[in-house]
């Protein structure tokens, strides 16, 4: 296996493919050697290489690290019409970086009829090393567990009513996997006194219940309660033609007359937080950059207590240009311990500039984007 490495001095600038573009200052190209250990008969064949941009792709990944967003943004604007998915990722990730929601949607959009298929969904992507700022101070997160059943039901009543009235209730049903009729008649009846009280509600994860009570109500012996719930889920989403189609289906079912649909505020749907990998990855966050290395001195004391290297950063915003070369160096240093590595959920800016800077022949590379 050929592994690239980057000679030391300024006359490996990376030249520009796609149109004349300011290069990245000297303070922010790699500057070191990567060779930094005998490899022995390890079979690695270490190469050098300049970074250079093959492609207008390459040049936007290198000019982000750089810092140079702006430019960055409108090159891939440049190609969208003429590139594959590779820049339309990445640009859909600047805007859930830099939370411009708008954008992001309109560019969807285009996707979308670009491609015919459905196009990423927004999701506000961490920065500076910190989380997503909370939606609300006055917000109550409610968890429901893999089984709905009576006593999950009571412990939702518990945390809605211990709520203030003017706060917003949160409700994840994303790890709901079984439900029992006690829990489905209980959720139904709360929910319901819910939505009758204008309690102000958030729903994350509904589209997996929905789509459990849809199995549920076509076996042969479906429980009433079950449709009841459903309805009241259409209910409380403001999803009325679902309502009333399925309203007549009931009626038709079990011989009597469904609830009746009422004119209220639907909840609002956001987003299930993601679960927790059951692993123990590094996980980094915010900028890696020369003047914030952190991350990589956690990266190498992680890597010598860890024969296979997972490093997840997710929640890695940016690589700078000038970090590169010493990310490498701890790669390397990991492969000549025979250690593997594996870098996770970065998103695609990231992971162009990993490919274009050859960090795709030292680690398993699974993007945030996987296509």
């Amino acid at each position: 296996m050929a592994l690239p490495f980057f000679k030391k001095g300024k006359d490996k600038t990376p030249s520009p493919a796609h149109k004349p573009t300011p290069a990245p200052s000297a303070e922010s190209q790699p500057n070191e050697a990567l060779l930094t250990m005998d490899m022995g008969g390890s079979g690695i064949v270490v190469v050098e290489s300049s970074g250079a941009p093959q492609s207008a792709v390459d040049e936007a990944a290198i000019l982000y690290a750089s810092g140079q967003t702006d430019m960055a943004e409108r090159l891939l604007k440049d190609i969208l019409g003429t590139g594959g998915r590779r820049a339309w990722h990445m640009l859909f990730d600047l805007y859930g970086i830099q939370n411009r929601e708008k954008e992001f949607e309109q560019l969807a959009l285009d996707y979308a009829m670009r491609f015919e298929t459905s196009p990423p969904v927004w999701q506000k992507m961490g920065g500076n090393g910190a989380a997503s700022k909370p939606q609300n101070d006055q917000t109550a997160s409610l968890e429901l567990p893999g089984l709905l059943d009576k006593k999950a039901a009571a412990t939702l009543r518990e945390g809605i009513a211990a709520t203030a009235k003017n706060a917003v209730v949160r409700i994840d049903f994303s790890r709901i996997a079984m439900v029992d009729e006690s829990g489905a008649d209980e959720c139904a009846h709360i929910l319901s006194a819910a939505r009758k009280a204008r309690r102000k509600l958030q729903v994350s994860g509904v589209d997996r219940l929905i789509a459990l009570l849809q199995d549920l109500n076509r076996a042969t012996h479906s429980r009433a309660v079950h449709w009841l719930l459903l309805l009241e889920l259409y209910q409380t989403l403001g999803q009325e033609a679902n309502f009333e189609d399925l309203a007549v289906d009931y009626a038709v079912r079990f011989e009597v007359s469904p609830p009746s649909w009422s004119e209220v505020q639907a909840a609002e749907v956001v987003q299930a937080k993601p679960a927790e990998p059951l692993d123990d990855a590094l996980r980094l966050a915010g900028e890696i950059t020369p003047a914030n290395d952190s991350a990589l001195q956690q990266l190498g004391s992680y890597a010598t207590t860890h024969n296979e290297v997972l490093v997840d950063l997710t929640q890695v915003t940016r690589v700078d240009y000038g970090s590169v070369s010493q990310f490498i160096s701890v790669l390397m240093q990991c492969l000549g311990s025979g250690k593997t590595i594996t870098l996770r959920g970065h998103n695609a800016l990231i992971h162009e500039l990993f490919r274009v800077m050859g960090i795709d022949q030292l680690a398993h590379l699974i993007p945030h984007h996987p296509d």
